[in-house]
């Protein structure tokens, strides 16, 4: 049937939507911005995404670091 397979993909999709959404708050927890901030620009949270670069930027180097890293991102994230 359909219907089913295509219920156990919304699932599954909404699985893993819980997951990186916990991988987030893990490592904003553990103050990992810099990888922080690639997952929450791919789960399209801008102001999860602007709490993670300011607080990158109060870190020592973080300017630098922060910098880096916004060259290292795809067109379509920036």
């Amino acid at each position: 049937d359909v219907t089913e397979m295509e219920e156990k993909e919304a699932q599954a999709k909404q699985e893993e939507q819980i997951m990186k959404e916990q991988e987030l708050s893990n490592l904003l927890h553990e103050k990992r911005y810099l990888k922080a901030l690639g997952l929450a620009i791919s789960l399209d949270r801008p102001h999860t995404v602007l709490t993670v670069v300011k607080a990158i930027l109060k870190e020592p180097e973080g300017r630098r670091r922060l910098e880096e890293n916004i060259v290292r991102l795809r067109k379509d994230q920036k």
